[in-house]
């Protein structure tokens, strides 16, 4: 069996930035999903990396709180974490330009969300993501 994911949909995207939807129903099992696929999100034709501008979230709390969502920077070494969400909540990066990508030789630019092992069955975890396209792949 598998999480139920849905998405990443693109809600709004130019050559400057894009927002991304994704709700994944967690089996119980964990799982990882690409929520910001550098090679699918270009500018001016080029593949780019995304700085994190505003993410509005809501990660169930079942099984004693301890079924977060993580944002993870994909890397061939090891995902390493970008940000934890628990509960539900909105943050904004944008005063300081927001969360910049990786610029570690071995990330391909993605970012995943990662639903941990202790979820629940039917635990629901929705992210809706800002991203300002910078920086070529």
């Amino acid at each position: 069996m598998a999480d139920t994911v849905t998405g990443p949909e693109v809600l709004q995207e130019n050559d400057k930035r894009v927002t991304l939807k994704l709700v994944v129903e967690s089996d119980g099992d964990g799982s990882t999903t690409v929520l910001f696929d550098s090679s699918a999100r270009t500018a001016n034709g080029v593949a780019t990396k995304g700085a994190l501008q505003r993410i509005w979230f809501s990660c169930s709390n079942g099984n004693g709180f301890d079924a977060f969502g993580r944002l993870d920077f994909e890397d061939s070494d090891g995902d390493r974490p970008l940000l934890g969400l628990t509960g539900t909540g909105y943050w904004d990066f944008r005063e300081f330009g927001g969360l910049p990508p990786s610029t570690d030789a071995n990330t391909n630019g993605d970012i995943n969300i990662v639903i941990p092992g202790q979820a629940d069955d039917g635990n629901m975890y929705t992210v809706v993501a800002e991203f300002i396209k910078t920086g070529s792949v």
